[in-house]
């Protein structure tokens, strides 16, 4: 007798792993720029440039850009310089052929400081997030070669079904508006990239995002922040991607050139973009399935081998907006703000609860006309209430500040996407083996007993080797019928 078996493939989680690594650089001041007198601020942007996935390792390279402002001994204004570190990191694990890597570093906080009036030393501390898919196969009992009495159960199992991560480039011109003053150097731009719509044509997903490009920049030696929003549209092809499938992508930025152009009366308004992502896209489908939990013959006897079956049931999936506000205290009042940079951290526990950490950044002006930085962290909790829920991403937005006296009021939301699911074991028959015909025992024709609590007639039918269409045939009952607790039931003999 041979088990015929189903087989689905899907992709398994084979690495969901984060790290905290501090990279640091020093620099020395070029010839031609002024001495140090102190530091103001060090802001920049991480990312992965490569990653190279071998059968034992997942090796990620990239650099940290730092754009350090400082005040210049004897002169006004503020001068730039620009820090690039490199930064290597490995996750050790076991990753079949075909997995996919998906990569995710922030740049949490950088500091800076003038070890002389020549030279800065910068730190830099990071949060490198890796997962890994990796191609595997499910078989499920569906039928066998012979006539035998076969019970089944239905269920319905969220599946992932395909991974791909696939670069993109995109160009655009920035327009500094004329309320804002020229740009002279850039001194870091930072990318927020969400995904606002994704749809499924075949094998490919077409999806669209939103860029806000934050621009931190000097006009005169006096720095100056602009913004800039655009869209994204974009389409990728997927292997296994099917009709149906709902598709998680997320926007991993990976690099970033910016060319200055020279406007009228030398005053540099146009700035040509060319921004460099990562899509990261897992697909999944919910599939109704139907596997062979038990069977047994009424003509010979069967030795089952049993296996279980993990799957998973899809809760709930949506968004949490959670806004923030926070009031951060001063000991002098504020001009005005310069830059507002607001940076998550990746998904930890708070509490309860689970959440992030808000790395804030703001560059001010005093009423003294000095240009400071002011630098706090703040809890972010996602308020999932929803059991099995977990972040499968989250984005910083609408980020706002003003000042009032002695303190900055800072506003900005964290959406949190989360994915509820439940893990359900399930008791398969995997395989199947028939002895040798043994001789029936000698019992009487028809047998009288009454039903026992929690007692199915699969249960009465297998133990008295008939089958449920002769039980409902003796008993007057439908197929599928429940039998009440303490009812005589008619067992005949299988003939």
């Amino acid at each position: 007798m041979e088990l015929k078996k189903q087989t689905f493939l899907y992709y398994q989680t084979v690495l969901d792993a984060s790290s905290a690594p501090e990279v640091t650089a020093d620099m020395i001041v070029p010839d031609l720029y002024p001495d140090m007198a102190d530091v103001v601020s060090a802001t920049g942007q991480a990312c992965v440039k490569e990653k190279a996935l071998r059968d034992d390792r997942l090796d990620l390279t990239g650099i940290v850009k730092v754009g350090v402002l400082y005040r210049p001994e004897g002169e006004g204004g503020l001068r730039k310089l620009d820090v690039t570190i490199p930064f290597n990191h490995v996750f050790d694990g076991r990753f079949p052929n075909q997995s996919e890597a998906f990569c995710d570093v922030r740049l949490l906080e950088a500091a800076a400081k003038a070890v002389n009036p020549r030279k800065v030393s910068v730190l830099c501390k990071l949060a490198v997030r890796a997962v890994v898919h990796a191609p595997a196969e499910m078989e499920i009992p569906t039928d066998v070669s012979e006539p035998c009495e076969v019970r089944r159960q239905t269920f319905t199992a969220y599946i992932p079904t395909a991974a791909k991560s696939r670069g993109f480039t995109v160009n655009e011109n920035v327009e500094i508006p004329a309320s804002r003053p020229p740009v002279d150097e850039i001194v870091i731009a930072r990318p927020n990239m969400s995904v606002t719509d994704v749809k499924t044509i075949g094998n490919k997903a077409v999806f669209k995002g939103a860029v806000t490009l934050n621009i931190l920049y000097l006009s005169g030696g006096e720095p100056a922040s602009a913004e800039h929003e655009f869209s994204i549209s974009q389409i990728m092809d997927i292997n296994g991607l099917e009709d149906g499938a709902h598709v998680d992508l997320g926007l991993r930025f990976t690099g970033i050139e910016m060319d200055i152009g020279n406007g009228l009366g030398g005053e540099s308004r146009q700035i040509a973009v060319t921004l460099h992502f990562d899509a990261q896209a897992a697909a999944y489908m919910e599939r109704n399935l139907e596997a062979i939990t038990d069977l047994y013959s009424t003509s010979s006897t069967l030795n089952l081998q049993m296996e279980p079956l993990q799957l998973t049931e899809l809760i709930e999936r949506g968004v949490r907006k959670q806004p923030v506000r926070e009031t951060l205290e001063l000991d002098e009042d504020v001009r005005s703000v310069i830059d507002t940079c607001v940076t998550l951290g990746l998904i930890t526990r708070l509490g309860d609860d689970v959440g992030c950490l808000a790395y804030i950044n703001l560059l001010y002006t005093a009423d003294d006309g000095t240009v400071k930085l002011l630098s706090r962290k703040a809890e972010v909790p996602a308020g999932l209430d929803i059991e099995g829920a977990h972040v499968v991403s989250h984005n910083a937005s609408e980020v706002t500040s003003a000042p009032s006296s002695g303190s900055m009021e800072l506003r900005f939301a964290v959406d949190f996407n989360f994915l509820a699911t439940k893990v359900f074991k399930l008791l398969v028959v995997g395989g199947v083996s028939e002895e040798e015909p043994a001789e029936k025992p000698n019992r009487p024709s028809v047998v009288l007993r009454r039903c026992q609590e929690k007692e199915e007639l699969w249960d009465i039918a297998k133990k008295y080797n008939t089958t449920i269409g002769e039980l409902c045939l003796a008993n007057g009952l439908e197929e599928g019928e429940a039998v009440p607790n303490g009812r005589l039931l008619l067992i005949p003999k299988k003939r």
